[in-house]
C-alpha cells in the first residue's frame, strides 16, 4: 500500500507564513510519533468513538476533541502512544481497568491501524500510510505494589510506564498532585520497578515525577529514560516540568523528552501562541542536543487549552512551520517529530521484535 496523506487538511489555512509549503511536505513525509494521546480515557469515561471522524474544536481547543483515528491519519501521524489510566489510588482494581483499556486498544486495530512493538513496526506503518498505536501506562499505582502484572504489559507491547501520575504511590512521588513533594526519591519498590521495566523492554517514563525521583530513575535505569509529556522549569516554574539537572540526566541515559502542548504548563497562561511551545523545544535542544527532543502533546488529556493557532492534531504543521521560520533545520525537526523516539526503540527493543522474555521474580 502506498502512503497516502490528505495534505489539504494539514494546517487548514491556520498556518500562513513563508514556510507553509515546506512545512506541509515535511509534516506529511516525516515519521511522526506522539508520545502521549489520551483518547482511550475519553472512550472509557464518555463513550467517545476514536474510529469516527469528529469535527475540530475552536482555536486553543480545551480539554479534548483533539484527536481520533481518521484525523490522526489526516495529520500524517505515524504512531501514537495512547495513555492508559486509573483513578489516583492503589487498588487491585487498577490493573483490571488497565486490562479493559488494553482491550479497547485492540478494538481499534484494523487495516488502517496496527500495533507498534518496535521501530520496525513504526517504519512499516509509515511506508504503508497506516497509524501505529501502543500503550503508555500512566502511573505505577495501577500495579498495586506488585511487579507481576508487568509480564502482561510487556506481552501487550506497552511502550512505557510512568512512575507516578497525580498521586503518590509505592514507587514514586509526583511533583504535582496528591502527596506531592520535592524531597522524596524513589522507594525501594520504585528502584526495583525501574530495573524490572529495563529487563522487560518497557521504557521508564518520568513525566509527573518530582525532581529527586527523576534524577534517581535516571541513575538506576540501564536504558534510555523518557519524559513523555513535559516542559522546562527554567522557562516557567511549574512542578510538572524539568529542571536543567533533570534534562541533562535524561539526556545522559540517551532518552528523549516530549514537550507538552499545554500553554498553562508552558507559560502559566491559558491563551498562548505555539511560540511558547517552541521556546521549550529550543531550550532542551540547546541544552542537551536536538536528539533528545520529541512530541508529547497530551492531546485529549484534559489540558486546559492548546496553542491558540491550533484546533486539533491536524495543526501540527503550524508547529513545523514556525520552527522552520525560527531557524531549525530539517534534520532536527525530523528527529523531534519521530526519529529520536525510533532511535530509543531500536536501542531498547531492536528493529523487529519488541517481545522480551524474562522470568525474574516478582519481589523487589
Amino acid at each position: 500500500m502506498e502512503k497516502q496523506v490528505r495534505r489539504s487538511v494539514l494546517g487548514r489555512g491556520i498556518a500562513k507564513g513563508a514556510y507553509v509549503s515546506e512545512a506541509q511536505s515535511l509534516s506529511s513525509e516525516s515519521i511522526v510519533v506522539d508520545l502521549h494521546v489520551d483518547i482511550i480515557l475519553q472512550k472509557r469515561l464518555f463513550g467517545y468513538d476514536p474510529l469516527r471522524r469528529h469535527g475540530a474544536g475552536w482555536r486553543g481547543q480545551p480539554l479534548f476533541w483533539h484527536t481520533d483515528i481518521p484525523r490522526m491519519l489526516d495529520a500524517a501521524y505515524t504512531c501514537a502512544a495512547l495513555g492508559l489510566h486509573y483513578w489516583p489510588w492503589e487498588s487491585a482494581r487498577g490493573w483490571r481497568e488497565i486490562q479493559r483499556q488494553l482491550a479497547e486498544m485492540e478494538w481499534l486495530l484494523s487495516s488502517q491501524v496496527c500495533l507498534a512493538r518496535c521501530a520496525g513496526d513504526i517504519e512499516r506503518a509509515h511506508h504503508e500510510g497506516r497509524l501505529a498505536i501502543c500503550a503508555g501506562i500512566e502511573g505505577a499505582h495501577v500495579l498495586n505494589g506488585s511487579l507481576s502484572v508487568l509480564e502482561e504489559a510487556a506481552e501487550k507491547g506497552c511502550l512505557y510506564l510512568t512512575l507516578t501520575h497525580f498521586s503518590k504511590n509505592s514507587a514514586a512521588t509526583p511533583g504535582l498532585g496528591r502527596g506531592r513533594d520535592q524531597r522524596s526519591g524513589l522507594t525501594e519498590f520504585g528502584r526495583a520497578l525501574v530495573r524490572r521495566l529495563n529487563a522487560l523492554g518497557i521504557l521508564v517514563d518520568v513525566a509527573h515525577v518530582n525532581g529527586p525521583g527523576v534524577l534517581e530513575a535516571c541513575e538506576v535505569s540501564d536504558a534510555p529514560v523518557l519524559a513523555t509529556h513535559t516542559c522546562v522549569r527554567a522557562l516557567f516554574d511549574t512542578p510538572r516540568g524539568l529542571h536543567d539537572d533533570a534534562i541533562r540526566s535524561i539526556a545522559q541515559t540517551g532518552g528523549v523528552m516530549g514537550v507538552i502542548f499545554a500553554p498553562y504548563f508552558l507559560s502559566g497562561r491559558l491563551w498562548a501562541s505555539v511560540d511558547v511551545l517552541i521556546d521549550h523545544i529550543f531550550y532542551i535542544a540547546e541544552l542537551v542536543g536536538w536528539e533528545h527532543v520529541a512530541l508529547g502533546t497530551d492531546f485529549d488529556g484534559w489540558i486546559a487549552s492548546i496553542p491558540h493557532e491550533m484546533r486539533d492534531c491536524r495543526d501540527l504543521v503550524v508547529l513545523v512551520e514556525r520552527m522552520l521560520a525560527r531557524g531549525a533545520d530539517v534534520g532536527s525537526i525530523r528527529g523531534m517529530l519521530g526519529e529520536n523516539v525510533l532511535r530509543v526503540l531500536r536501542q531498547v527493543r531492536g528493529e523487529s521484535d519488541g517481545k522480551v522474555q524474562d522470568s525474574s521474580e516478582d519481589s523487589p
